[in-house]
Protein backbone atom coordinates (compact mmCIF):
# COMPACT_ATOMS: atom_id res chain seq x y z
CA UNK A 1 0.00 0.00 0.00
CA UNK A 2 2.72 2.40 0.38
CA UNK A 3 4.05 2.12 -2.87
CA UNK A 4 -0.06 3.31 -3.81
CA UNK A 5 0.41 6.12 -1.78
CA UNK A 6 3.96 7.20 -3.16
CA UNK A 7 3.28 6.71 -6.61
CA UNK A 8 -0.16 8.62 -6.02
CA UNK A 9 1.48 12.10 -4.68
CA UNK A 10 3.98 11.36 -7.28
CA UNK A 11 1.70 11.50 -9.41
CA UNK A 12 -0.02 14.09 -8.09
CA UNK A 13 3.00 16.26 -7.80
CA UNK A 14 3.40 16.57 -11.40
CA UNK A 15 3.09 20.60 -12.30
CA UNK A 16 0.94 20.50 -14.99
CA UNK A 17 -0.22 24.50 -14.57
CA UNK A 18 3.78 25.23 -14.54
CA UNK A 19 4.62 22.89 -17.68
CA UNK A 20 1.94 23.81 -19.68
CA UNK A 21 2.19 27.67 -19.48
CA UNK A 22 6.19 26.95 -19.99
CA UNK A 23 5.46 25.06 -23.17
CA UNK A 24 2.90 27.64 -24.98
CA UNK A 25 4.22 30.85 -23.50
CA UNK A 26 7.36 30.17 -22.14
CA UNK A 27 6.00 31.89 -18.87
CA UNK A 28 6.88 31.25 -15.60
CA UNK A 29 3.70 31.12 -13.70
CA UNK A 30 4.82 31.69 -10.51
CA UNK A 31 5.73 35.01 -11.32
CA UNK A 32 2.43 36.46 -12.66
CA UNK A 33 -0.74 37.35 -11.36
CA UNK A 34 -1.45 35.62 -7.62
CA UNK A 35 2.17 33.33 -8.42
CA UNK A 36 -0.55 30.55 -8.01
CA UNK A 37 0.61 27.47 -10.33
CA UNK A 38 -2.69 26.46 -11.08
CA UNK A 39 -5.72 26.18 -13.74
CA UNK A 40 -7.07 29.58 -12.33
CA UNK A 41 -4.34 31.66 -12.76
CA UNK A 42 -3.40 29.78 -16.25
CA UNK A 43 -6.84 31.17 -17.37
CA UNK A 44 -6.18 34.53 -16.29
CA UNK A 45 -2.49 34.77 -18.14
CA UNK A 46 -3.05 32.49 -21.20
CA UNK A 47 -6.66 32.24 -22.11
CA UNK A 48 -9.34 29.93 -20.65
CA UNK A 49 -8.76 27.44 -23.42
CA UNK A 50 -5.34 26.66 -21.53
CA UNK A 51 -7.16 27.03 -18.32
CA UNK A 52 -9.67 24.33 -19.19
CA UNK A 53 -6.96 21.93 -20.26
CA UNK A 54 -4.97 22.53 -17.21
CA UNK A 55 -7.74 22.06 -15.23
CA UNK A 56 -8.86 18.79 -16.32
CA UNK A 57 -5.26 17.41 -16.24
CA UNK A 58 -5.19 18.22 -12.55
CA UNK A 59 -8.56 16.55 -12.14
CA UNK A 60 -7.42 13.55 -14.07
CA UNK A 61 -4.08 13.42 -11.77
CA UNK A 62 -6.74 12.94 -8.48
CA UNK A 63 -8.89 10.72 -10.40
CA UNK A 64 -6.42 8.20 -12.02
CA UNK A 65 -4.67 8.32 -8.23
CA UNK A 66 -7.75 6.81 -6.57
CA UNK A 67 -8.93 4.49 -9.47
CA UNK A 68 -5.44 2.81 -9.94
CA UNK A 69 -5.83 2.13 -6.01
CA UNK A 70 -9.27 0.30 -6.63
CA UNK A 71 -7.90 -1.14 -9.28
CA UNK A 72 -5.18 -2.87 -7.65
CA UNK A 73 -8.03 -4.44 -5.04
CA UNK A 74 -7.90 -2.09 -2.23
CA UNK A 75 -10.48 -1.75 0.23
CA UNK A 76 -11.98 1.84 0.24
CA UNK A 77 -10.52 3.64 2.70
CA UNK A 78 -6.85 3.13 1.03
CA UNK A 79 -8.49 4.56 -2.21
CA UNK A 80 -9.17 7.55 -0.03
CA UNK A 81 -5.87 7.91 1.39
CA UNK A 82 -4.27 7.73 -2.28
CA UNK A 83 -6.56 10.46 -3.52
CA UNK A 84 -5.28 12.47 -0.17
CA UNK A 85 -1.95 11.62 -1.33
CA UNK A 86 -2.77 13.04 -4.93
CA UNK A 87 -3.73 16.33 -3.70
CA UNK A 88 -0.90 16.45 -0.90
CA UNK A 89 1.32 15.68 -3.99
CA UNK A 90 -0.17 18.71 -5.85
CA UNK A 91 0.05 21.19 -2.99
CA UNK A 92 4.07 20.27 -2.36
CA UNK A 93 5.45 19.75 -5.61
CA UNK A 94 9.18 18.35 -5.02
CA UNK A 95 9.33 19.52 -9.12
CA UNK A 96 8.44 22.83 -7.54
CA UNK A 97 10.63 22.77 -4.49
CA UNK A 98 7.71 21.56 -2.76
CA UNK A 99 5.49 24.33 -3.58
CA UNK A 100 2.19 23.75 -5.48
CA UNK A 101 -1.08 24.58 -6.59
CA UNK A 102 -4.17 25.14 -4.34
CA UNK A 103 -5.13 21.80 -4.85
CA UNK A 104 -9.01 22.35 -5.80
CA UNK A 105 -8.86 20.55 -9.42
CA UNK A 106 -6.84 17.85 -8.16
CA UNK A 107 -9.68 17.37 -5.37
CA UNK A 108 -12.46 17.28 -7.78
CA UNK A 109 -10.80 14.87 -9.94
CA UNK A 110 -10.61 12.44 -6.67
CA UNK A 111 -14.43 12.81 -5.65
CA UNK A 112 -15.14 12.21 -9.24
CA UNK A 113 -13.80 8.86 -8.33
CA UNK A 114 -15.21 8.07 -5.49
CA UNK A 115 -18.73 9.93 -6.39
CA UNK A 116 -19.22 10.98 -9.60
CA UNK A 117 -22.78 12.30 -9.51
CA UNK A 118 -22.59 14.46 -6.40
CA UNK A 119 -19.49 15.81 -7.36
CA UNK A 120 -20.80 17.00 -10.71
CA UNK A 121 -24.02 18.40 -9.35
CA UNK A 122 -21.56 20.89 -6.97
CA UNK A 123 -19.79 21.56 -10.08
CA UNK A 124 -22.68 22.67 -11.97
CA UNK A 125 -24.02 25.20 -8.88
CA UNK A 126 -20.14 26.65 -8.75
CA UNK A 127 -20.87 27.21 -12.90
CA UNK A 128 -24.23 28.73 -12.00
CA UNK A 129 -22.93 30.95 -9.07
CA UNK A 130 -20.20 31.94 -11.22
CA UNK A 131 -22.37 32.78 -13.90
CA UNK A 132 -24.93 35.44 -11.92
CA UNK A 133 -21.91 36.33 -10.02
CA UNK A 134 -18.69 36.95 -11.41
CA UNK A 135 -17.27 36.04 -8.29
CA UNK A 136 -14.92 33.05 -8.25
CA UNK A 137 -14.03 32.93 -4.56
CA UNK A 138 -17.66 33.05 -3.45
CA UNK A 139 -18.67 30.62 -6.51
CA UNK A 140 -16.24 27.85 -5.24
CA UNK A 141 -17.35 28.17 -1.68
CA UNK A 142 -20.89 27.85 -2.79
CA UNK A 143 -20.09 24.79 -4.98
CA UNK A 144 -17.74 23.21 -2.27
CA UNK A 145 -21.17 23.12 0.48
CA UNK A 146 -22.50 20.42 -1.75
CA UNK A 147 -19.99 18.15 -1.56
CA UNK A 148 -20.41 16.83 1.70
CA UNK A 149 -24.13 18.32 2.00
CA UNK A 150 -25.49 16.41 -1.76
CA UNK A 151 -23.92 12.46 -0.30
CA UNK A 152 -26.07 13.42 3.09
CA UNK A 153 -29.12 14.50 1.53
CA UNK A 154 -28.76 10.97 -1.31
CA UNK A 155 -28.36 9.27 2.03
CA UNK A 156 -24.80 7.73 1.39
CA UNK A 157 -22.59 6.34 3.87
CA UNK A 158 -21.26 8.92 6.18
CA UNK A 159 -17.62 8.41 4.98
CA UNK A 160 -18.42 10.13 1.71
CA UNK A 161 -20.01 13.04 3.96
CA UNK A 162 -17.34 13.04 5.80
CA UNK A 163 -14.18 12.62 3.18
CA UNK A 164 -14.95 16.08 1.56
CA UNK A 165 -15.45 17.72 4.87
CA UNK A 166 -11.82 16.25 5.58
CA UNK A 167 -10.29 17.06 1.94
CA UNK A 168 -11.62 20.43 1.45
CA UNK A 169 -9.86 22.50 4.07
CA UNK A 170 -6.74 21.96 2.37
CA UNK A 171 -7.99 24.28 -0.02
CA UNK A 172 -8.46 26.99 1.99
CA UNK A 173 -5.49 26.62 4.12
CA UNK A 174 -3.26 26.71 1.07
CA UNK A 175 -4.58 29.41 -0.31
CA UNK A 176 -4.07 31.42 2.68
CA UNK A 177 -0.42 30.11 2.93
CA UNK A 178 0.21 31.13 -0.42
CA UNK A 179 -1.40 34.60 0.43
CA UNK A 180 0.83 35.02 3.44
CA UNK A 181 4.30 33.76 1.51
CA UNK A 182 3.69 36.84 -1.43
CA UNK A 183 2.81 39.39 1.77
CA UNK A 184 5.57 38.23 3.71
CA UNK A 185 3.53 37.04 6.51
CA UNK A 186 5.32 33.60 7.12
CA UNK A 187 8.84 35.41 6.84
CA UNK A 188 7.69 37.65 9.33
CA UNK A 189 6.14 35.18 11.87
CA UNK A 190 9.29 32.97 11.63
CA UNK A 191 11.43 36.32 12.31
CA UNK A 192 9.32 36.50 15.23
CA UNK A 193 9.98 33.16 16.76
CA UNK A 194 13.65 33.09 16.03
Amino acid sequence: MLAVLFTAYWLGSIPTAYLVARQVAGLDIRTVGDGNPGARNVWLHLGWRWGVIVAVLDMLKGYAAVRWAQALGFAEPYAFLAGMAAVLGHDTSPFLRFRGGQGMATTLGVLLALMPWETLLAIAVFLLAYRLTHRWDESLFVGMIWLPLLPLLLGRDLRYVLYPVALLPTVGVKKMIDQARRSGGVRRILHLRR
